[in-house]
């Protein structure tokens, strides 16, 4: 038999083989909110900051009366969801280019083609509105390169997030916006002037082109339904598996193309 000095260095020895220093267990950190964030690749993460609302006032140039809209979406909102929110609380249908022009910088979607033009346009998708827009900043929204539509945009003011209230929201607003490839605010007059008269030579291919069209429609129910539907999480899930196309319609008589 072993003696009893024996026994213990065997069970030291034995110790030490399954389970060595540097495989011991660790005790868990405590769990604190003050512990300091994370680097990653030697890059401090930004501190995070409260969210706030941004309330704009969207105006479309040249249209008189005047096309607007109220609006009021999160400071943590990037550009191209900005773009998303324009699209919808005007009525557009989404398949022309966009760009915001903001402190003489142009945002935009990245397009190889902009340096042989000698155009230098920022990476919108990098961009949250709260990064770059203060209380009182005004910038510029131009959709449709062709029809060149451009909307006026003043930060009006910075709010506290309402608890439970949906983000982004329309709060009002005035009128339809003009139908898609009309031709700008000059072919956009002609247009109604079309419609509104019987008797004008375009009357008929104005109704066979779009049907009846009434300039002072704005329904702002519709448009937070809408608003609600593409900002919820399954939306937004399901635009980072696809890109949702819009395919055009029929452009305006050359007529109105001016």
């Amino acid at each position: 038999m072993m003696e009893v000095g024996q026994v213990a260095n065997r069970l030291a020895n034995l110790r030490r083989i399954f389970n060595p220093p540097d495989r011991l267990p660790r005790l868990p950190l405590p769990l604190t909110r003050n512990r300091p964030r994370a680097k990653l690749a030697g890059i401090t993460m930004p501190e995070r900051t409260s969210p706030t609302i941004y309330q704009l006032n969207v105006s479309l140039q040249g249209s008189s009366p005047l096309i607007w809209r109220r609006i009021e979406v999160p400071s943590q909102m990037t550009l191209p969801q900005l773009h998303l929110a324009l699209q919808i609380v005007m009525g557009w249908e989404n398949y022309h280019l966009h760009e915001f022009s903001i402190a003489g910088k142009a945002f935009g979607e990245p397009d190889p083609e902009d340096g042989h033009f000698g155009r230098d346009v920022l990476d919108e998708r990098r961009t949250r509105v709260g990064k770059l827009l203060a209380a009182g900043s005004a910038f510029e929204y131009i959709y449709d390169f062709g029809d060149n539509w451009r909307h006026d945009i003043l930060v009006e003011s910075i709010l506290p997030v309402t608890p439970r209230k949906r983000y982004p929201a329309c709060l009002a607003g005035a009128r339809s916006a003009p139908p898609e490839d009309v031709g700008g605010i000059g072919g956009y007059r002609s247009y109604l002037e079309a419609l509104s008269d019987r008797h004008h030579k375009d009357h008929r291919a104005m109704l066979q082109w779009r049907g009846r069209f009434d300039p002072e429609y704005f329904p702002i129910t519709s448009v937070n339904k809408s608003l609600r539907e593409a900002f919820s999480v399954r939306s937004r899930q399901a635009r980072k598996a696809s890109v949702i196309a819009f395919p055009p319609k029929s452009s305006a008589p050359a007529t109105f193309r001016r």
